[in-house]
């Protein structure tokens, strides 16, 4: 399933020439709904052949890429599932790891393997302005983990 996402990551971020998880999800007129949402941080559904991802307005913007590039992960992986992000550890479940796989390909992209293993989580994280977790698992794919 990882080269499926991978060679999909690379088909949307030619077809639209863009590695903008809002840009990609305009493009595939997915609806993207901000809101308060308590503890959630996301979700997908499909509801009435249409995708829709909710967004809680609450995160900080940083935070709310990573959870858009998470639930456009599951509005193409998993099209007619529904889906909650509740935070970053929830690579637990199949679901879940495959969302977050597709946004560190979508988000950590164009990035040459020797900076991925050369520098820091930290400094890798605040360069591409994503979450460590995020970073952590794009390696052990290098890794062949």
């Amino acid at each position: 399933m990882r080269d499926y996402i991978i060679k999909k990551v690379k088909q949307l971020t030619k077809k639209y020439n863009t590695t903008s998880p809002t840009e990609i999800a305009d493009a595939l007129n997915i609806i993207i709904i901000q809101k308060k949402l308590g503890t959630v941080w996301g979700m997908y559904k499909y509801i009435r052949k249409n995708r829709v991802i909710f967004i809680n307005e609450d995160l900080s913007e940083e935070q709310q890429n990573f959870v858009l590039a998470h639930e456009l992960g599951h509005a193409i992986l998993h099209i007619k599932s529904s889906c909650f992000c509740y935070g970053l550890n929830v690579n637990n479940y199949k679901k879940e790891y495959e969302a977050n796989f597709f946004a560190a390909q979508l988000l950590i992209n164009n990035c040459d393997e020797k900076i991925l293993k050369n520098l820091s989580e930290n400094e890798l994280a605040s360069y591409f302005r994503v979450p460590i977790e995020l970073i952590k698992l794009k390696r052990r794919y290098l890794n062949g983990i």
